[in-house]
């Protein structure tokens, strides 16, 4: 290769090279916490003869049990992410294990099974079998020999069925609490989607609580056994705590450690009753309806693992891996919370704006940046204190940060957003807090408060206030009409807070050609897309400028040819909603293009599946990948256009599970 070519080389890969996506979450924090805790919790296993947490501690009667439990799920979990690592690497693993079995989708999921996704069934049923093997032959004999010897010969088997389901709630509830965490490695190091890691979460949460109601139903179902003993041979085994003898617990056993093991069917009352809350709240007619219940109800998650790790020892051997991600998740969330960032909110028109704030580039730090499409969560005071909203930036964070001066701390980014309703109205100002402020909100409708607790309605309301009411300016007239105030005063200075950046799994510059689909605000991962794609041939470019100027032999024709050669942006977008973007000229760089469809009375929706067909018709040469983004049903629309038309990859931006 002639140092010219190396030159050129030098300019793509830099940006595809590296281990992780998101900066501060790459392998190490996943696999410190593995061992961490497996020490931690391999540890706790010898130490708990003398001091027990719990209820009840496997540990005391079962150490042999206990320890291989705590192994094979440190095992099955180093497997895993060994697995997920070699997938991370691999594109062409990932697409195959990504296929669907067969095209109908899974009755109640409504999603497809995946290659990935079977295997992941079988290896959680491979754990579960082992787990069974491990425990319940032991369980069984300890009971059914310890009630014999009593004078029972009745109910030892379910209360080993008992003590069997609370242990596979223990790897149930670890591998539900392993893919929550926003920085989880399982969503950024291992390239998966987060609705992936949601769908995954959702499905061992309701598995998890269909355990949880067997575990207590059989135990529900030994009471009457227990009841129906007499009263010498009540003494034998305690109804409150089972796994002991009568005289190891309350009331057999008055110390403060017979008290303490008397407490377990009470902690396990308390957290099926948590449970049974985050469940109701969990489901789609509630969900939808009252999310911040649904999301203040899983707050309560943290209460119930406390109390659910006081009622069984391994129960936090288990939760522990889960724990620690989540604990450094949140400090790593609120350390890049402590710092307001002072920016600006510019009005495009329209009902449009935008947000730019300065973004430390240290969050950039050891990051490869491989994808355009990176969300940020977003907290702005003055219109709530307790919310943070995800958006997507329209900017392409890697060419930004590679083109500001090495001096600079910070680079811009920007967001984009669109208030709804007339964006001419005079915005009403805050009705006080207190009786006055519930009493206005009696007085309005449904849709009128459902409209302005809207986080973005309200950020809107903030800038319209300021613009409409400027104080330093008395020429701007207090009319129905705020289009002469945005037009004086175009800009206002907003302090943020930013968490993130997190970068979806996607790499377009694989492809020859990237078609995004996009409708209304989901236009921001689009222009994210074409400013990576305007980047990429601008720097090309200035190489060849510059070895124009040094009389450098080109290479051969088509030796320098970047497999990304055009981009395509569908934008479908209210007839009403549509204004100009300034954020792209489209003009300006081969192989960029934005076609706007507006829609509304008068205007036809936007035909994916024929504009797709066109597109592939008039240039067939090369890879396809497709981006989707906006409501749902779009998305759905999209989806169905590209298997209609096939030979395409696609990437549906959806947080829906």
């Amino acid at each position: 290769m002639s140092p010219s070519e190396s030159k050129v080389a030098e300019i793509p890969s830099s940006r595809r090279r590296g281990t992780r996506i998101t900066p501060r979450t790459c392998l190490w924090p996943l696999a410190g916490s593995l061992v961490t805790t497996f020490g931690l919790s391999i540890g706790l296993t010898f130490r708990s003869n003398h001091h027990c947490f719990a209820g009840t501690c496997g540990e005391w009667l079962f150490p042999l049990q206990a320890r291989l439990h705590v192994v094979v799920w440190y095992f099955w979990l180093s497997i895993s992410v060994t697995f997920l690592a070699v997938r991370a690497f691999h594109p062409e693993m990932q697409n195959l294990l990504a296929r669907p079995l067969w095209s109908r989708k899974l009755p109640v999921l409504g999603k497809h099974l995946s290659l990935g996704g079977l295997l992941m069934l079988c290896w959680v049923i491979a754990l579960y079998g082992v787990v069974v093997g491990i425990w319940w032959i032991r369980l069984r004999d300890y009971f059914v020999d310890r009630g014999v010897a009593g004078g029972i010969d009745r109910g030892g088997r379910r209360l080993a069925a008992v003590a069997l389901t609370g242990h596979i709630c223990d790897i149930t509830m670890g591998m539900a609490l392993l893919p929550i965490s926003r920085h989880s490695a399982l969503a950024s190091f291992f390239k998966i989607a987060v609705a992936t890691t949601l769908t995954n979460h959702m499905l061992a949460a309701y598995t998890l609580f269909v355990l949880v109601v067997v575990h207590g139903l059989l135990y529900a179902s030994w009471v009457p056994v227990f009841n129906s003993l007499s009263s010498a041979l009540q003494r034998v085994i305690p109804v409150l705590n089972p796994t002991y003898l009568y005289h190891e617990t309350w009331p057999g056993n008055p110390t403060s450690l017979g008290i303490w093991r008397a407490s377990l069917i009470f902690t396990g009352i308390i957290a099926a009753l948590i449970m049974s809350a985050i469940f109701i709240t969990t489901l789609p007619a509630v969900r939808s309806k009252h999310f911040n219940l649904f999301y203040f109800t899983h707050l309560l998650a943290i209460v119930m693992v406390i109390i659910i790790c006081l009622h069984a020892s391994t129960m936090f051997y288990c939760t522990s891996p889960g724990l620690a991600m989540w604990t450094l998740d949140w400090g790593m969330r609120l350390y890049e919370l402590r710092r307001t960032l002072d920016g600006e909110i510019t009005t495009i028109g329209n009902g449009w704006y935008c947000v730019s704030i300065p973004l430390p580039r240290s969050r950039l730090t050891g990051c490869s940046c491989r994808s355009p499409l990176a969300h940020f969560y977003i907290h702005h005071a003055g219109s709530s204190i307790r919310e943070l909203h995800p958006f997507t930036t329209i900017t392409h964070l890697a060419s930004k940060n590679a083109i500001t001066p090495a001096d600079d701390d910070d680079f811009t980014v920007q967001f984009l957003f669109r208030k709804r309703g007339s964006p001419d109205a005079i915005p009403q100002e805050t009705p006080p807090s207190g009786y006055l402020r519930l009493f206005s909100r009696l007085l309005r409708g449904k849709k009128q408060r459902i409209k302005s607790t809207q986080w973005t309605q309200r950020l809107a309301g903030l800038v319209d206030r300021q613009q409409c009411h400027s104080p330093d300016d008395d020429s701007v007239p207090r009319s129905n009409s705020c289009t002469a105030a945005r037009q004086q005063f175009p800009r206002i200075a907003v302090s943020l807070r930013l968490e993130g950046p997190y970068f979806s799994p996607a790499d377009p510059s694989r492809y020859e050609k990237v078609i995004c689909f996009v409708a209304g605000t989901g236009i921001s991962g689009g222009l994210a897309i074409a400013t990576a794609f305007a980047e990429r041939h601008r720097s090309v470019n200035a190489v060849l400028a510059v070895e124009k100027q040094q009389l450098i032999e080109p290479p051969p024709a088509g030796a320098r040819s970047l497999p990304w050669r055009r981009c395509i942006i569908v934008w479908s977008v209210k007839a009403t909603d549509v204004v100009p973007l300034p954020f792209i000229d489209a003009s300006r760089t081969q192989g960029l293009e934005l076609r706007t469809y507006p829609t509304g009375p008068g205007h036809q929706r936007v035909d994916m599946r024929r504009t797709l067909t066109e597109i592939q018709s008039q240039d067939s040469t090369g890879r396809t990948w497709v981006y989707i983004s906006g409501p749902k049903p779009f998305i759905t629309a999209g989806e169905e256009a590209c298997k209609a038309v096939g030979g395409v990859d696609y990437f549906a931006a959806s947080w829906d599970i």
